[in-house]
This record gives C-alpha cells, structure tokens and sequence, in this order.
C-alpha cells in the first residue's frame, strides 16, 4: 500500500504542484516582464514552448501529444510491472509521470508548453527556460538512474 501511495501523491502532487504553478506566473506575470528571484542566477518570464526540449521542432503539437499519451502509458505500465518495494523506484516513476501529464495538459488546452524558470549565469550563460514538469521529469530521471546501480554488500546484508 506504501508504494502505490508513493507513486499517486508523486503523481498527482506533482501534475498539480505544475499546473498550478504555471496558473500563477500565467495570470501574475506580464508577458514580457521579468521577477528577478536571485539576481544573476533565476528569474520568473513566460515562455511558450511550441517544441519539445530546448524547442527543437517547434508546432509539431499533435504528434506531441500522440508520444506523450504513449509515455504515460509506457511509465503506468512500467510501474504496474515494477518491483514495488524500491522506494526511489515508485518515486522516479511517480515524478516522470507527474512531468509527463504536466506537459501533456499543456499541450492540449495551449498548443504548447508554459515555461517560466530562468536559469543563468549573469547574462553569459543561459539555460534554456523550463518548468516544474521539465524537473520533475529529470529528478525522477536521476532517482531511475541512482536505483539501476546494485546495491552495495553491506546493503543486501540488511
């Protein structure tokens, strides 16, 4: 029961943690103006996203929408076959999923993908912007990764 109530309230508290916050910066935020959060390192703009990562092949909508529901499917899958007991497992699939379906409702009611996280280094340097999905995605990434390595001797003994 542990691992499903990991995996739904990553999931759900992740769709709704992005949802909401691309609502406030959408509503708050004027298009082109900019709130500096740590000066010369993140700031808050809007940005659409008519792409997939870094906006490669921007207005491809549907067909995004098409590889989306089938990486939905393909994580609920992975998850319903998944050895349960792993912790950071039901995590990362939780968190992949969670970014997924952010996107995902994105891609259905605006055509595209609200942006708002800016990441750079002074102004030499920039990060593409991304959101809360995009992060959710890559921390649940990370966590897959971390849990792909066997455990240690010490480990298995316990």
């Amino acid at each position: 029961m542990k691992a499903i109530a990991t995996f739904v309230i990553a999931a759900l508290g992740g769709v709704i943690l992005d949802i909401v916050s691309k609502w406030i910066v959408f509503t708050k935020v004027k298009e082109f103006d900019k709130i500096s959060l740590i000066p010369g390192l993140l700031d808050i703009v809007q940005s659409k996203n008519e792409g997939v990562v870094f906006g490669m092949f921007p207005g491809k909508t549907n067909a995004f929408i098409v590889i989306s529901i089938i990486a939905i499917a393909t994580i609920t899958y992975l998850y319903v076959k998944s050895d349960k007991s792993q912790f950071k497992s039901n995590l990362a699939l939780g968190l992949v999923l969670a970014g997924a379906m952010g996107n995902l409702w994105d891609r259905i009611w605006y055509a595209h993908v609200r942006d708002f996280i800016d990441l750079h280094i002074g102004n030499k340097y920039h990060w593409p912007t991304f959101n809360i999905a995009d992060s959710l995605i890559c921390i649940g990434i990370f966590f897959m990764v971390i849990c792909s390595f066997p455990a240690s001797k010490t480990q298995a003994a316990n």
